[in-house]
């Protein structure tokens, strides 16, 4: 019975069975996707039945890098990889669940039409995936046939344009869209809006370095994650399910003063739209932007989800101050406060708005930890940290991150009265 199953008799069964050449196709696809694109062709030199796997790969990566010849002629290389490129795709049988294209670093030629091209094969086969990361040296439109790839799951585009006009009328959306990420991408007049209305059940939406010159509106009744950053006129959202809500407005790098910029920022309203919001994040100017200096929310309802705020803010101007405290009244179960200092408008006179608060209003009865990051001790600052201390029954730190504090504030810090008995200040 030993000598019927003896090494030699398993290698030699094992050789005549040529396990590599008898694999599943599913399992041929997932070793394929994992390899570099060129290599994946490369396996067609394998065996027979290896011969033209490579063309019904669902799943396409092509890495501008991968085609570097080192010879430093970048114009040969982008030529050979946009050819190789064409190529793979003209002879690709069968559905592509992903595509992803890497161009970063590298300047490509006529990007827009080879794109164009590119996107018109997938929105033929299937695509559920694409991910284009473009140079910002290679701006283009976003094709008319993207949106008419209707099956998409999730997107990434960068350095493109959308303009008002590209939204077919004949286009079905994209009803199984839940993410969509856009970064290097200019907007023209409500195409943004647009894009999402006809996305129904999409959940994450991120624009990074957006620059729009026009009104910014976003209904969406899934949206659960949102992140906008760049420049931007004016902001209107209708998202009554959104969780997390990340703003940060850029100002032109030639405007030093927030009031010249041709952003008005509706936080009254932007905030109304979050009842179910956990995580609030406000960077940039936002603030400085805002259309009123005191805030009016319609709802009366507290925002009991939100748990967690990060502000960047110069807690020293009344305006920026009154926001704040807006939003800390109206959220009772916030546990977690970050806040960026600012030492913005240098030319206004601080107010003590902080030390005038009503210690018995509660408006920390729930925070755990607090960090201040560019702390410089300033008047505002320590007013703002002293009603913290006296008004937070369960805080438990606090952490500072100075900007060069002197021996004496510091001395200070370390002697003021806390309500919570576990608080602590720790600095950086």
């Amino acid at each position: 019975m030993d000598h019927e199953f003896s090494p030699a008799k398993i290698c030699k069964y094992i050789a005549d069975e040529d396990i590599i050449t008898n694999l599943p196709e599913a399992l041929k696809d997932k070793i394929l996707c994992c390899l570099p694109i060129k290599e994946a062709v490369q396996t067609c030199l394998l065996s027979r039945n290896w011969r033209y796997t490579w063309a019904s790969m669902t799943e396409l990566v092509f890495r501008r890098s991968d085609f570097a010849s080192g010879n430093g002629n970048a114009k040969d290389d982008a030529c050979r990889f946009l050819k190789f490129t064409d190529m793979f795709l003209s002879l690709h049988n069968g559905p592509i669940l992903k595509f992803g294209l890497n161009t970063l670093g590298n300047e490509m030629l006529s990007t827009g039409g080879h794109i164009y091209r590119w996107m018109l094969m997938l929105s033929r086969n299937g695509i559920k995936e694409i991910h284009l990361r473009t140079s910002t040296l290679d701006r283009y439109k976003i094709p008319s046939c993207f949106f008419f790839c209707d099956r998409l799951e999730h997107v990434y585009l960068r350095a493109c344009i959308l303009t008002s006009s590209q939204l077919p009328p004949l286009s079905k959306g994209f009803k199984q869209l839940s993410t969509l990420h856009l970064e290097h991408i200019s907007v023209q007049g409500n195409s943004l809006g647009d894009l999402v209305a006809s996305c129904p059940n999409l959940e994450k939406l991120h624009l990074s370095k957006l620059i729009s010159m026009h009104h910014i509106y976003i209904h969406s009744t899934k949206l659960k994650i949102l992140a906008i950053e760049g420049q931007f006129q004016h902001l209107n959202l209708h998202t009554p399910y959104l969780t997390s809500a990340t703003i940060k407005l850029k100002l032109q790098s030639e405007l030093h003063d927030a009031s010249m910029a041709r952003c008005n920022f509706n936080l009254s309203q932007f905030i109304d739209s979050l009842s179910d919001v956990e995580n609030i994040r406000l960077y940039g100017r936002i603030l400085e932007c805002v259309e009123h200096e005191f805030l009016i929310l319609k709802t009366t309802e507290l925002f009991n989800r939100l748990t967690y705020i990060t502000l960047e803010i110069n807690l020293g101007n009344l305006k920026e101050a009154n926001l704040a405290l807006c939003l800390f009244q109206h959220a009772p179960n916030l546990r977690n406060i970050n806040l960026k200092l600012i030492p913005r408008n240098l030319m206004v006179p601080p107010v003590r708005f902080w030390e005038s608060i009503d210690r018995h209003v509660c408006l920390f009865q729930n925070v755990h930890v607090v960090c201040m990051t560019n702390f410089t001790g300033s008047f505002a600052e320590l007013g703002f940290l002293k009603l913290l201390l006296e008004d937070a029954p369960v805080l438990r730190k606090v952490i500072i991150s100075d900007k060069g504090l002197d021996r004496g504030v510091f001395q200070n810090l370390l002697k003021m009265r806390r309500t919570s008995k576990e608080a602590e200040i720790v600095i950086l």
